[in-house]
């Protein structure tokens, strides 16, 4: 990431919270694919060209990207089925425009994904195993309880 792609991620990317977000969500749109933006731009915040402050706006933007990228598939769609998918696609753009607005919206929410970020980095850093019991919590026994207790009720 040298030369012209770096010079474009500087002035977008480091200009702020707003800039950030848009350049992000322009360029997810552009490719369609979050994947690709957030693999743009994880390795400039690994080598310290950026920092998680610059960069998480930019991946809220690949956030809202992704949105217009299921809009856009739910307009093709003809049928019957046709107003459910738009329906879809339009609560997946309100949810996630509606939870950047909130988190940005009050200062001390903002602070919340990057100083997590930092703690888990530093924790991984000390023993492999954290990231493990974080994937595993997260992503297996957090969503296994909740629907467990769902259930109960």
């Amino acid at each position: 990431m040298v030369g012209r792609a770096r010079d474009i991620m500087h002035r977008t990317v480091g200009r702020g919270a707003l800039s950030g977000m848009s350049e992000g969500g322009i360029i997810t749109v552009l490719v369609q694919s979050s994947s690709t933006t957030t693999a743009l731009i994880v390795p400039m915040a690994g080598s310290g060209l950026f920092s998680l402050k610059q960069v998480y706006p930019f991946t809220l933007g690949g956030n809202i990207g992704t949105t217009i990228t299921a809009l856009l598939a739910a307009v093709a769609i003809t049928g019957p089925l046709a107003i459910l998918a738009l329906q879809i696609a339009l609560v997946h753009l309100f949810f996630n425009l509606f939870a950047i607005i909130l988190i940005y919206s009050i200062p001390l929410l903002r602070n919340i994904p990057v100083c997590m970020a930092e703690y888990l980095a530093k924790m991984a850093q000390r023993n492999k195993l954290y990231v493990v019991a974080y994937i595993a919590g997260m992503f297996f026994l957090g969503p296994l309880t909740i629907l467990g207790l769902f259930r109960l009720f």
